[in-house]
């Protein structure tokens, strides 16, 4: 395994634990649990709170691992609006046309196979943006999580997901954030050919739950896919190191040291 992988791995590792450890989070829980009445000792609710919110931050921790991945990667370039919250804009019709997408893709009677209408999705949102000005066009908040260009020009958007289990309303949401952000970043990037800008939704873990119900398969890749595909660093070395990081001595001493820390603020 290589030192370059495993090194952003525990680097991004630290930054979440750095966060959930600090002493301003640690006040915050003091302050909350103040007035609880419990049998758990105080410095045991914190660390269990701590402990409940690293799990709940897991998903976007992937996220933000992924992102660091891809910019470190030497075989992608990195864009300015990756990672980024940034303003987007497409027109209402645009807008009205993807909803009516994701809302007939649940209809019982829609294709098992979603390519041709969601090419033609694409193709339609280029057309409708191409044959409108700037005054006709909404502005929306998106978070972009990935974007880059490969070696051969080619540039990628990816919604990266950490695992394919979300229930059904959930599901449909991301895939209707990942079209909007697509065609805002369409507009904002002047796109003419949908295949200039390929959309992908990543998932890190290779486990399948739902089919290509919004997004054809050619746009969903799972585990070592993107790797695959786009990167010189190894999707192994990736799950490797995240399957060990925890006891990884660096790692296991930051918690050991929340509870010291958890005591002390407490006692202050």
């Amino acid at each position: 395994m290589t030192n370059h992988v495993r090194n952003i791995v525990r680097d991004t590792v630290k930054e979440m634990l750095s966060s959930s450890s600090s002493d301003d989070n640690i006040q915050r829980m003091l302050q909350k649990h103040s007035n609880k009445v419990h049998f758990v000792p105080m410095e045991y609710r914190i660390i269990g709170g701590i402990l409940q919110g690293l799990n709940i931050k897991f998903g976007n921790f992937i996220e933000h691992l992924m992102r660091n991945i891809v910019e470190m990667d030497t075989n992608v370039h990195n864009m300015p609006d990756s990672g980024q919250k940034i303003e987007l804009c497409f027109t209402p019709e645009t807008d009205t046309l993807i909803d009516s997408y994701i809302t007939s893709r649940q209809l019982p009677d829609s294709s098992d196979n979603c390519k041709l209408a969601f090419d033609a999705l694409l193709k339609h949102i280029l057309e409708i943006e191409q044959n409108s000005s700037s005054e006709n066009r909404q502005v929306i908040i998106k978070d972009v999580d990935s974007l880059f260009r490969t070696s051969t020009g080619l540039t990628v958007y990816a919604e990266l997901k950490y695992n394919d289990d979300h229930d059904t309303g959930k599901f449909a949401d991301i895939n209707r954030k990942f079209i909007k952000t697509w065609a805002g970043l369409a507009v904002r990037l002047n796109i003419t050919d949908a295949n200039d800008l390929l959309p992908i939704i990543y998932y890190l873990n290779p486990t399948k739950r739902y089919g290509p119900i919004h997004t054809p398969s050619a746009n969903i890749m799972r585990g070592s896919q993107f790797f695959e595909r786009f990167l010189q660093t190894k999707y192994t070395d990736v799950s490797k190191y995240l399957t060990e990081i925890s006891n990884d001595r660096e790692i296991i001493d930051t918690f050991d040291n929340m509870l010291v820390n958890i005591r002390r603020l407490s006692n202050a």
